[in-house]
């Protein structure tokens, strides 16, 4: 993996600079993938495209942010840069608990890519479960009731017609615990390719298996 350069951008919400990192190339040695479609993969981590604001907490697309300036943080010349650069906060992905409340509003400033935040935050959630050390997912009321509408609104966006959207609707419905509907589009023809993801996924589903797994 080669690092890129840190980018620096100003918050939308608060003007406050804030900064992350990025990867100029990678490769996906030693990659996982999951049921929900997600691949984590060592060499070439995602850049993620919602951030939460090390100064005000508040979560906003990278996109939407003005661009400041970029440093190379791994050379020796970091003297050079800006000293508000570097004292700039490091942008995280938000949590799952962030990503849903935030929805609305990300969603009101971006409409064509509801899908991608919808997405977006359904990974985030499952995250709990990936690693060496999966672990349950939080169990907030609130954050649950939350999980379950986006995760249905994002079922509702998925393209019928195309077998990787497809294939994402059954597991998003699997994980609900709607077995039954997960299972009748499973039972649908699908390209050869989709054969080890669909007979993985109708083996968790008749098991009544609602969490996340690698593929």
């Amino acid at each position: 993996m080669t690092p890129g350069p840190t980018l620096v951008i100003r918050c939308p919400l608060c003007s406050q600079l804030g900064k992350y990192r990025t990867v100029a190339s990678g490769n996906t040695f030693g990659a996982v993938y999951y049921t929900d479609g997600k691949r984590v993969a060592p060499m070439l981590p995602d850049t993620p495209s919602v951030v939460r604001c090390a100064a005000c907490r508040g979560v906003f697309w990278c996109a939407a942010a003005a661009e400041v300036g970029e440093f190379y943080g791994h050379r020796k010349d970091t003297a050079a840069v800006d000293a508000d650069w570097r004292k700039a906060g490091k942008l995280h992905e938000p949590d799952e608990g962030e990503y849903l409340a935030a929805l609305d509003r990300l969603i009101a400033s971006s409409p064509g890519e509801e899908r991608g935040i919808r997405l977006f935050a359904w990974w985030r959630g499952n995250d709990h479960h990936r690693g060496s050390s999966p672990a349950p997912a939080p169990d907030n009321p609130k954050v649950v009731s939350l999980r379950h509408a986006n995760m249905h609104q994002l079922i509702a966006l998925l393209d019928t017609a195309e077998p990787s959207d497809q294939l994402m609707r059954a597991e998003a419905l699997r994980q609900l615990g709607e077995f039954e509907q997960a299972v009748a589009i499973l039972s649908k023809p699908f390209p050869p390719d989709y054969g080890t993801a669909i007979s993985r996924l109708l083996g968790l589903c008749a098991m009544r298996d609602t969490v996340l797994q690698k593929l």
